[in-house]
């Protein structure tokens, strides 16, 4: 049976990788140093894997990135963009939307997010998928409500009566 080992790159020796893993503060960033701590102990990629709860994909990436870049590759990349992608409408416009959501749609019917996405495309000026519409909606506690479906062969409300026991 073959095993999954991978080479770490000197950047670190082991007691160093220990030291990593035990002195860091943000658990994510943690647990890296710790798999690169395992791997330095000659453990293999599925042992690592199974028990820090990672995928041994994830285990790969990690000793990748680390012997690419060296220990700055350990650090939670999601710190480098926090927040996400600024939000669409700004503070004015989304009241504006929320005003206009208390009104029919120009075409009637119900608001849903095709509609809210082409609002925002007229306000915004910006292409603007359904999906955001609808994410709008939500944000703004709107959803569609209609009346549940009803099977066609349901009984009557008499009927209904009728067959009750007392």
């Amino acid at each position: 049976m073959a095993r999954h080992q991978q080479q770490l790159a000197d950047h670190l020796s082991t007691a160093e990788l220990q030291e990593r893993y035990r002195t860091c503060s943000d658990a994510k960033e943690a647990r890296r140093w710790h798999a690169l701590w395992l791997l330095s102990r000659d453990m293999t990629i599925t042992a690592v894997a199974q028990l820090l709860g990672f995928h041994r994909n994830w285990v790969r990436s990690i000793v990748k990135r680390y012997n690419a870049a060296g220990p700055a590759a350990v650090l939670d990349r999601h710190l480098l963009h926090p927040g996400g992608a600024a939000a669409r409408l700004s503070p004015v416009q989304r009241d504006r939307l929320a005003a206009a959501l208390q009104a029919p749609p120009e075409d009637g019917g119900l608001w849903t997010g095709p509609k809210v996405a082409t609002w925002m495309e007229r306000e915004t000026g910006i292409k603007t998928y359904p999906q955001l519409g609808w994410v709008y909606l939500r944000q703004l506690d709107l959803t569609l409500r209609v009346p549940r479906p009803q099977h066609p062969d349901a009984a009557s409300a008499e009927q209904q009566v009728a067959w009750k026991k007392n």
